[in-house]
């Protein structure tokens, strides 16, 4: 089975941590996830993250260090989900490629519905002592950069 590379976003503000949720349309409806998605051909996953926030949320985001990797199985494919420390840059908060954003405290995440992959990223993270400063790096959209 092929691998598909997806991205992640830890967004953190306030001690809090955004998570979007799918629409209605498509794979996992009204499931909780970090936002991001599916690595273009050609694009690393620093450009993917700063693509798909933008296209999603209306935010432009500086992508940070990696804080972790999963692979996860659905019956039909195989993804290698990263996650990233990102914080936003500019614009606000919209749900354009999504049915609903929510803040969420670390202790609240128990409460919602997120997809397997994205559960098992998040205890990683929480490992990490995510909600400390960790140095970021400006990537826009459209713009060529190191693949984190």
């Amino acid at each position: 089975m092929e691998i598909v590379d997806v991205t992640a976003a830890v967004v953190v503000q306030d001690k809090k941590i955004l998570l979007a949720k799918r629409g209605d349309g498509g794979r996992h409806p009204g499931r909780w996830e970090f936002p991001g998605g599916k690595v273009e051909p050609g694009e690393t996953r620093a450009e993917c993250l700063a693509r798909e926030m933008m296209e999603e949320m209306g935010i432009e985001v500086s992508v940070g260090e990696r804080l972790a990797e999963v692979e996860y199985s659905y019956s039909d494919m195989h993804i290698r989900l990263a996650a990233f420390k990102c914080e936003i840059r500019e614009g606000c908060l919209q749900d354009i490629g999504c049915a609903a954003h929510v803040w969420v405290k670390p202790d609240e995440f128990e409460d919602y519905n997120l997809l397997p992959p994205d559960r098992i990223l998040w205890g990683q993270v929480l490992k990490r002592d995510l909600l400390t400063t960790i140095k970021l790096t400006t990537i826009k959209p459209g713009l060529s950069g190191r693949d984190l």
